[in-house]
This record gives C-alpha cells, sequence and structure tokens, in this order.
C-alpha cells in the first residue's frame, strides 16, 4: 500500500479534529448536570424517550412535517446521501474497488442525495419566508455536504475525481463542529432529553399510541 499523500492527510487531520471537538461537545451538554423536577411524575420517562426517537419521528407525530411532506421526503433523501458518502469514503480508504456493486449502488445513492440537497437549497433561496430565517451558516452548511455527496458520486465512476472528494470531505470535517451541522451528535441528547421530560410529564407518547 502507497503512503498516504496530501489529501489522506489533510482528511486524517480534519477527522482527528471533528471527533476531539464533539467529543467536547458531548461533555459540555453534561456540564450543568441534571436539572431537579420537583412535580411528582404524570407519566414514564423512559417510554416518552422511546416514543421520541421512534414514533415521535414520523410525520403524522409532526405538524410542520405533515404540512411540508415533499420537504421531509428530501430531507430524509439527503441525510442518506450524506451517510452513503461517508460510507463510501470509509470503503475508497480501505481499498475496496470502485467498481464493485455495493460501491455503485452507494455512488447512486450519493447521487440522490446531492440532489435532495440541490432541492432544498433552491426551496431555502426561492422562499422569502426561508431566506429571512436563514442564516450564512444554512448556506455553508448545505454546500459543503451537498458537494461531498456529489464528489462521493462522481468518485465513484471517476477515479480521478477522488483527490478533490477527499479535499471536500476534509473541508465538511473541519466545520461540522463549529456549525449547524454539528446537530449529528447534539440531535440525539436533546431528543433523549426532550422524551424524557414529556414522557415523566406524561405527554409522550400521546394517549393514543401510550403503551400498555
Amino acid at each position: 500500500m502507497s503512503a498516504p499523500g496530501l489529501p489522506e492527510l489533510a482528511l486524517g487531520a480534519a477527522a482527528a479534529w471533528a471527533l476531539l471537538a464533539l467529543a467536547l461537545l458531548a461533555l459540555r451538554t453534561r456540564a450543568w448536570g441534571r436539572r431537579t423536577l420537583h412535580a411528582p411524575p404524570a407519566g414514564d420517562a423512559a417510554a416518552g424517550a422511546r416514543y421520541a426517537f421512534t414514533k415521535g419521528m414520523l410525520p403524522q407525530a409532526k405538524e410542520s412535517v405533515r404540512t411540508h411532506l415533499l420537504s421531509y421526503a428530501a430531507g430524509v433523501v439527503f441525510h442518506t446521501g450524506v451517510f452513503a458518502a461517508f460510507g463510501l469514503l470509509a470503503a475508497s480508504l480501505a481499498g475496496v474497488a470502485p467498481g464493485s456493486a455495493p460501491v455503485r449502488i452507494g455512488g447512486a445513492v450519493a447521487v440522490a442525495g446531492a440532489l435532495a440537497g440541490l432541492g432544498l437549497l433552491g426551496k431555502r433561496v426561492a422562499s422569502p419566508v426561508l431566506r429571512g430565517l436563514s442564516s450564512p451558516d444554512d448556506y455553508v452548511a448545505n454546500l459543503l455536504t451537498t458537494s461531498f455527496a456529489t464528489l462521493a458520486a462522481v468518485a465513484t465512476f471517476l477515479p480521478a475525481a477522488r483527490e478533490a472528494w477527499l479535499v471536500a470531505g476534509a473541508a465538511l470535517l473541519l466545520y461540522v463542529p463549529v456549525g449547524k451541522i454539528r446537530h449529528c451528535l447534539l440531535f440525539f441528547p436533546a431528543r433523549y432529553e426532550l422524551g424524557r421530560f414529556l414522557g415523566r410529564r406524561g405527554t409522550f407518547p400521546p394517549a393514543a399510541g401510550r403503551e400498555a
């Protein structure tokens, strides 16, 4: 195996930075300790947490999703494509042949994710309401992830694009802990605490779906 080149070294350094910074963010989520709740529980906190990560994620449980199903579907495809791009990156670094069937399938998923990302970016630009709610971070995060997924797909079928893909991956990893993409970590403790709190209050799961 040949020695890693500059793109591989940059990617490795960016990955180390991202992991360290995300680990520190995870520690900070516990920095204030756990809040003492004085009211007697009206429900099951554990059931609330389970609901938050399962049925509570479905479109029918979210009013904002039920009225924007196309954007919800695009978001699912976008995230799936980015995950596929990271899977392709791991496969590439492990020396998996670019022409293998799983890699080509991953490339197709990455293409779909990139197209969904561009569609969501176009919607943000075209909608006055979304533009008013957006910050530069929203645009940078989308462009970095969409570019990464796009280059992952291109590199699957055009190996000459691999170095550009690695550089895009390094840029994305450098940005992950400092921009909105850090929700890839913070989503989980935030959702867990929400589920536990509303479960204890008897709100999660809703009465119609509450487990016996």
